[in-house]
């Protein structure tokens, strides 16, 4: 598989050349007359015995050119996890295959807050990878783009990237229990008058000798022992967030409560 980039008068286009002729079967046609709404527009043809499918993002802007000028905060993740999921809602009820999405932040797509996806309606067989290796492969570049001030977004992100690990993984369960914990714990702060989703106290102090007296917050019972729950990360945030590592890897060990190498 060849990706080109071509920047035309009027647009900018992707094009995607493949090293066997072209076919144009079920998935064509399905696009052609369907034209779903999460996917990016896509034409097929064939020439000397090669495949080129070429895609039209209009003015969206790619992840990766997004992303190039700003940090990614928990809003971005969240949203990016929800559409995802919509679009895989979306496309099989149109009986397209998954796996044959382009999962990479040069080729999704943001325009006036909806993120759009390249689907390649033909399975390369030199492409070894699932869908699911894919979206791993995307929480690791959200890694590196996080702000690492936003406490909640660096939650949500270790969450994705350390569940997506796994052979097989629901995306859709790991959201749904992130997101009744995330109403927990708010739910935590409004009965005792805490500002925001994990207070930045609990986080970021995790050591009573670290914990500056005028910004100590006395917990209830009800909510000491959650209060804890996040001294591990705390201590691990703080180090990456100044500069006392630089690897993702050392955090998530750290949240593990394991040694960082």
């Amino acid at each position: 598989m060849k990706i080109i980039y071509e920047n035309e008068w009027d647009r900018s286009v992707v094009h995607v050349d493949i090293e066997f002729p072209y076919e144009e079967d079920y998935q064509m046609r399905m696009l052609r007359h369907n034209a779903p709404g999460f996917l990016i527009k896509v034409t097929g043809n064939g020439r000397e015995g090669k495949s080129r499918y070429t895609f039209y993002p209009g003015n969206a802007l790619s992840l990766e050119r997004l992303y190039s000028t700003q940090e990614i905060k928990r809003e971005d993740l969240e949203s990016f996890a929800e559409q995802f999921l919509e679009m895989i809602d979306e496309i099989k009820g149109y009986l397209l295959e998954p796996d044959n999405l382009m999962l990479k932040p040069e080729l999704v797509y943001f325009e006036n807050g909806k993120f759009k996806f390249c689907y390649l309606p033909v399975r390369d067989p030199e492409r070894k990878n699932t869908l699911g290796s894919m979206f791993h492969e995307m929480t690791e570049y959200f890694v590196k783009r996080l702000d690492y001030r936003d406490t909640e977004g660096i939650l949500l992100a270790y969450r994705l990237h350390k569940e997506t690990l796994k052979d097989n993984f629901d995306l859709r369960k790991i959201m749904e229990e992130y997101r009744e914990e995330k109403e927990e714990i708010n739910g935590q702060n409004r009965h005792t008058g805490i500002q925001g989703g994990i207070p930045d106290s609990a986080v970021f102090c995790s050591d009573d000798d670290e914990r500056s007296p005028e910004k100590e917050i006395i917990y209830p019972n009800s909510v000491k022992e959650d209060s804890f729950r996040f001294r591990k990360l705390g201590k691990a945030v703080k180090k990456l967030r100044f500069g006392r590592w630089g690897r993702w890897e050392d955090l998530i060990t750290e949240i593990d409560g394991q040694e960082a190498e």
